[in-house]
């Protein structure tokens, strides 16, 4: 990530600027998030440049770093494997977060993303840049229960994300297993799927079964709302803490999330909270 950097402008009515850069000119989106791109998935790709040239451009940050692509490192990629020299940008002048706002909203429009990836995604949003999970929503065009059930996927325990990962099973088993609530009984529910081959539907009925056996409740969703009384609590503590404050509220639990700059920052808010 560019730090200290001094950006310009935003995601908001920008020009667009379509022209050819230089492929050695173009760098990899710092805060892009899909995970490591494997270089045998893109030979097709590659081959398809190589006949039709690239249909879409690029798009890519002007930061003071260089040029940062934000959306396109596949195609990027697959090009200096088919040997071009030069390809289509269209240059945006953005903000970190817009980066990584504007990198996750093209990704999950073309199903790149995996699960596990999108939900990292989501987190950073919320955690890095303070925003609500309301908010996360409106910006990538999902429900708010949506988000909310995709970031309950980083619960999951390492095996069940090993397997999500490596399409041993799908997202909807990985929701469905997430109501066991227990990592022991994920497991043995998550081996039993694999042993039968269960579909998500299948899946689903087996953790209904287990979790009868079990005496587990069933879990109620979670609407994470943003009304004006929480834009006001938000307000109000921003101005005692002099920070960043993010308030998702709903009718099970509150998650209060305060942004602080530095470790000094850190000790006036600790002061202030003992006091």
């Amino acid at each position: 990530m560019v730090k200290g950097a001094a950006w310009k402008g935003s995601l908001m009515a920008q020009p667009e600027n379509i022209v050819e850069l230089e492929v050695d000119s173009l760098q990899p989106n710092p805060l892009q998030p899909r995970g490591n791109i494997q270089p045998d998935t893109l030979v097709e790709l590659a081959e398809s440049i190589r006949e039709h040239g690239i249909l879409e451009p690029l798009v890519v940050a002007k930061t003071p770093a260089g040029y940062q692509i934000i959306a396109g490192e596949r195609r990027w990629r697959a090009s200096k494997l088919a040997g071009l020299t030069k390809v289509s940008c269209l240059i945006k002048e953005t903000s970190p977060q817009g980066m990584l706002e504007m990198a996750i909203v093209e990704n999950v429009q073309r199903v790149d993303l995996n699960p596990l990836e999108r939900a990292q995604a989501y987190q950073r949003l919320l955690e890095e840049f303070g925003l609500t999970t309301v908010e996360v929503a409106q910006r990538v065009g999902k429900s708010g229960p949506y988000i909310s059930n995709t970031l309950r996927l980083l619960d999951l325990p390492d095996a069940l994300k090993d397997g999500l990962l490596s399409n041993a099973i799908a997202e909807g088993h990985a929701k469905a297993l997430l109501g066991l609530e227990s990592v022991a009984l994920m497991i043995q529910a998550y081996k039993q799927i694999l042993k039968e081959n269960l579909g998500v539907r299948a899946a689903e009925e087996l953790v209904r079964r287990m979790k009868a056996s079990a005496g587990i409740q069933p879990r109620q969703a979670r609407e994470y709302v943003h009304t004006p009384e929480v834009e006001k609590i938000e307000k109000d503590l921003s101005s005692i803490y002099n920070c960043k404050v993010s308030l998702s509220k709903s009718s099970k639990s509150s998650r209060l999330l305060l942004i602080l700059k530095d470790e000094e920052q850190l000790h006036k808010v600790y002061d202030k909270l003992m006091s």
